[in-house]
């Protein structure tokens, strides 16, 4: 509980990063982050990375078993919201230029039958994580672990420009672990990608370049037993 703790209250996995160009605000002169240079290269790297797992460390505190009435409805709620917040519009749909609304961020998941078939389903962000917490409210597991590849051991490509932002692509490992009590009546491992975007917002240094996450794919998976 109290690395969920030290996760809601600080996100220093999404700092705010500065753009592409030299700004002047109040008299002070802000150097921005060049893609194209290979140390602002990998800081920006580093920062998709970390808002990645700074996800992973709110989904494990959603789904955490509860001790001594801890963590509350409440509290899963809160790092739902926390966890949204790092999201390309806090995973809701946004209106495009023509009027229409464009898809919401969204969540695939793999699942493993008993008899080893994989089925995979694809979900708005917000759905995903609602059901997560449903796991634990209506009772189909006692407690779910989740947890996912280290920071160092994740892979990072190269920031790429995709219309007017720029974005790379995270590659993880995710393990599943549903409980009854004490016996495990599921688990899985998936490899998994999220693209990580730079949007451009302002702040009170001007603007700042903001990794926001976006959809999250699921490939491989396969069964495990802990």
């Amino acid at each position: 509980m109290k690395k969920a703790i030290i996760a809601l209250g600080i996100a220093l996995c999404c700092n705010a990063l500065h753009a592409q160009t030299t700004i002047i605000n109040e008299g002070i002169e802000i150097r921005l982050p060049d893609v194209n240079n290979e140390a602002d290269q990998k800081l920006l790297q580093q920062r998709a990375k970390e808002c990645v797992k700074q996800m992973n460390d709110y989904i494990t505190s959603m789904t955490a078993k509860q001790i001594n009435g801890h963590p509350t409805l409440s509290d899963r709620f809160k790092f739902r919201k926390a966890a949204l917040e790092l999201f390309l519009n806090n995973g809701d749909s946004i209106e495009l230029n023509n009027g229409i609304k464009g898809a919401p961020v969204m969540m695939e998941t793999t699942s493993v039958n008993a008899s080893g078939k994989s089925i995979k389903t694809t979900r708005p962000i917000k759905v995903y994580f609602e059901r997560l917490i449903n796991l634990i409210q209506k009772g189909t597991y006692t407690d779910v672990t989740i947890t996912s590849t280290d920071i160092e051991a994740m892979d990072v490509s190269k920031m790429q420009k995709v219309g007017d932002r720029y974005q790379c692509v995270v590659s993880y490992s995710q393990d599943f672990i549903g409980r009854r009590g004490e016996i495990t009546t599921y688990a899985d491992r998936t490899k998994k990608t999220i693209t990580v975007w730079f949007v451009t917002e302002k702040t009170i240094w001007g603007e700042e370049l903001v990794p926001k996450l976006g959809d999250i794919a699921a490939g491989e998976t396969k069964r495990i037993y802990k």
